[in-house]
């Protein structure tokens, strides 16, 4: 035991009493500080410090006219760029900016085109177009500040968003209060629809009833017009018997008026010849038997036309001729008949013959005017003739019209109840509509546009981030990646001040060696380590969840690397300094300490499980910001194995190889 404290001391001793061995070995010892205090603290907290980043603004928008106001978007945006300090905006034109990204003055550059406000307002037009940010980043000069930049448009593209659609909003408010006006207005003229619709429905009712009765009534005038076509006929064949009778009597008093003329010019004679009555007694006599017979036909004549023309019938003139001609008649008989008494009698013929000429005259009078009459009665039956024929054959149509009004008034009945039902749900429509629209009034849309609502209505949906793990910067995020890079690189740095290999002083036996020279590799890798932890506390104020975890474990991962070195550059010289390399290499890639895991080549993500700094990275990220200790405990563990195993194996090789190295470097 002793010989091992011994190796002990001289392997520190052969450190401590050559300042050329422990000023490097302090130095190495504070590597994994530097390396990791200064990537954490460039890259601590990068966007509190955007501001200093230049950015070129280019504003060329022209404006827009908008609800007979002018807009000038372009503008308003630059106003608040410049109440900002987002970044270090600089206002210049668009030369001026180009000019800038092609000198590297500039990361990037944020161009408002001449038509921004033009397309903005388009919203409100048959053929809107979005307005359009042009963002030009300078991604040759710094790849990361233009990813930054791209976050940082986006964010003020959601600032123009809502302030275009506030504005979107007010005009929307405004045109709604417009149209609340014509809801009222339409509010009423539904009522009057809904009024008018029940009175329409009223008299749609009434006229179904009307077009029924109408409909019974046709039928009946359908059964009529059936009797009516045969009663036409009749008269039609009446008016053409009176026709003809008609033509015979205008005749017969054609012929009575000769006979009139005749009698009125043989009376003359006879009153001129009366003297020689004596000689001519025997012609009267003759004579007075032709004109007995020519009055008996007279007589029939005259009581003929009495029948056929009740008119002329009632005449005085008319009814004295009818006289006359039956007292000529009797007159004639009794002058056949008393030819012997006719010289007694003569004086008594004188008066008759006197009587016979005035009768005579007036009865050439009457059957002139009989005669004019019965022209008339016979162009008056020609007439009644013809419209008896038109009135027959219009009688004969009758019945099929009313037939075809029937079939109509069916057609119109059907209507009218289609009508009505029409109309009964337009009255029941109208009131709905008039109901609902006397409920859109101001109180009930609430018009009154708030601050608050064009905040909610621009920006409805607010992300509300709940971190399950809390990482307050960028630096604490990347802690347990560089503080692992850190003591790696330290540990590898040792190996260059410090031989891991060979002994300060002849080992007695394999152990002793191995002892002396883990001792002093486990020394260095606590005191780094603790260094390490307690200047990411003091210098860059790291937030740890669990302070004992976080030592505990720096000094667990500490001591892993240096015992994975260690047993390469034991068993591998120099070639194990190079392999050492080689797995910081792919360390760095695999470990997801930067981007996750599954974005990296899936080669990569094969290797990842065995290899160390991915266990040192996930226990870091426990012990610094989650807190899971399960976790912590499962990659403390692994890490704990992989020195475990390096170790035994350092001890294995120092053990089978221990004469024949120490001989050969003695």
């Amino acid at each position: 035991m002793a010989r091992k404290n011994n190796q002990v001391k001289a392997e520190l001793g052969s450190i401590v009493r050559n300042p050329k061995v422990v000023i490097p070995v302090i130095a190495v010892m504070l590597v994994p500080l530097l390396y990791s205090a200064l990537f954490l603290g460039a890259f601590w907290d990068p966007y509190a410090r955007l501001d200093k980043v230049p950015v070129a603004i280019v504003n060329e928008d022209k404006g827009a006219e908008f609800e007979e106001n002018t807009l000038s978007i372009g503008n308003e945006f630059v106003e608040k760029l410049k109440e900002s300090d987002d970044f270090a905006w600089s206002f210049v034109t668009k030369e001026e900016a180009l000019q800038g990204l092609d000198e590297n003055e500039y990361y990037m550059m944020l161009e408002i085109p001449e038509q921004f406000s033009e397309q903005a307002v388009s919203l409100t037009t048959d053929e809107p177009q979005q307005a359009e940010l042009l963002y030009t980043p300078n991604e040759a000069y710094n790849f990361l500040a233009s990813q930054i930049g791209d976050t940082a448009v986006s964010e003020l593209a959601s600032v123009l968003n809502q302030s275009i659609t506030e504005t979107y909003l007010e005009t929307i408010y405004d045109k709604i209060g417009d149209a609340l006006e014509g809801i009222q207005s339409a509010s009423e003229g539904a009522v009057q629809i809904a009024s008018g619709a029940g009175d329409a429905k009223e008299g749609a009712d009434k006229l179904i009833t009307g077009q029924e009765q109408l409909g019974a009534g046709l039928v009946k005038l359908q059964a009529g017009a059936g009797k009516l076509n045969d009663a036409g006929k009749q008269l039609s064949e009446g008016l053409s018997a009176l026709q003809s009778g008609s033509q015979s009597l205008n005749n017969g008093l054609n012929e009575i008026g000769q006979a009139g003329q005749a009698l009125n010019h043989g009376a003359a004679e006879l009153s001129e010849q009366y003297k020689a009555l004596d000689a001519g007694l025997l012609q009267a006599s003759e004579g007075t038997t032709s004109l007995k017979q020519g009055a008996l036909k007279l007589q029939a004549g005259l009581q003929q036309l009495a029948q056929q023309n009740e008119q002329l019938a009632s005449s005085e003139a008319f009814k004295q001729l009818l006289a006359g001609s039956e007292a000529l008649a009797e007159g004639l008989l009794a002058k056949e008949q008393g030819e012997a008494e006719l010289t007694a009698g003569s004086q008594a013929v004188t008066a008759g013959i006197g009587k016979l000429a005035a009768g005579a005259e007036q009865l050439t009078a009457a059957v002139d005017q009989a005669g004019q009459g019965a022209g008339s009665l016979a162009d008056g039956a020609n007439s009644a003739a013809t419209g008896a024929s038109q009135l027959a054959e219009g009688l004969g149509q009758l019945p099929s019209s009313i037939a075809q009004l029937i079939s109509g008034n069916d057609s119109l009945i059907a209507g009218g109840k289609e009508l009505s039902t029409g109309l009964a749900k337009l009255d029941d429509g109208a009131n709905e509509l008039a109901a609902g629209l006397g409920s859109a009034d101001g109180e009930a849309l609430n018009l009154t546009l708030t601050e608050d609502m064009k905040q909610q209505f621009a920006k409805p949906v607010e992300v509300v981030k709940e971190a399950y793990t809390v990482v307050p910067n960028y630096g604490t995020g990347f802690a347990p990646y560089f503080i692992s890079l850190g003591l790696y690189v330290g540990c590898m740095l040792l190996t260059i001040v410090y031989s891991m290999r060979e002994p300060a002083l002849k080992p007695a036996n394999s152990t002793s060696w191995y002892m002396g020279k883990t001792a002093v590799t486990l020394l260095i890798s606590v005191v780094q380590a603790l260094v390490l932890g307690a200047a990411m506390l003091l210098v860059l104020n790291l937030e740890v969840a669990n302070m004992g975890a976080y030592f505990g474990f720096m000094v667990i991962t500490s001591v892993s690397f240096m015992m994975l070195i260690q047993l390469l550059c034991v068993t591998l010289k120099d070639v194990g300094r190079f392999i050492a390399i080689v797995l910081l290499i792919l360390q760095l890639t695999s470990s997801a300490g930067t981007f996750p895991l599954e974005l990296v080549p899936e080669w990569l993500q094969a290797i990842n499980p065995l290899l160390p700094m991915t266990y040192s990275v996930l226990g870091f990220k426990q012990a610094i910001s989650s807190g899971n200790m399960a976790m912590f405990w499962d990659n403390a563990f692994v890490l704990i194995g992989f020195a475990l195993v390096c170790s035994a194996l350092t001890f294995i090789f120092m053990r089978f190889s221990y004469r024949k190295t120490i001989s050969a470097e003695q």
